[in-house]
């Protein structure tokens, strides 16, 4: 604690108020250290959401693109078949819309 003592109108402060004022304003400063560190913890936290969901997004629409290309060249090889090819590459695209939103759900949460 600093020495210093607050002078109040002509007379000096109670060592008994100098006492309270250096405890009070100590811990304010410890109550901003800690919203502080909350604050970066909370910070630290959302990007490393945004991270996992560009992550997994991406790794999503390379899925359906692979999906996308099989079928294409499925369908040369058997075009009575191009329906039967849409509808299974289509349910693999919701699959994967799914699981992303599940994981958004999953990440609001944490």
């Amino acid at each position: 604690m600093s020495n210093i003592e607050q002078y109040i109108g002509g007379r000096q402060l109670a060592p008994r108020d100098a006492r309270r004022i250096a405890r009070s304003l100590n811990g304010q400063h410890v109550s901003r250290q800690i919203r502080g560190s909350q604050i970066d913890i909370e910070t630290d936290i959302a990007i490393d959401k945004i991270q996992n969901a560009t992550l997994a997004t991406g790794a999503g629409m390379a899925a359906v693109v692979t999906v996308a290309q099989a079928q294409q060249s499925m369908e040369l090889l058997a075009p009575a078949a191009s329906g039967r090819l849409a509808l299974i590459a289509d349910n693999h695209a919701f699959d994967v819309a799914d699981t992303l939103a599940g994981l958004r759900c999953r990440l609001r949460r944490i």
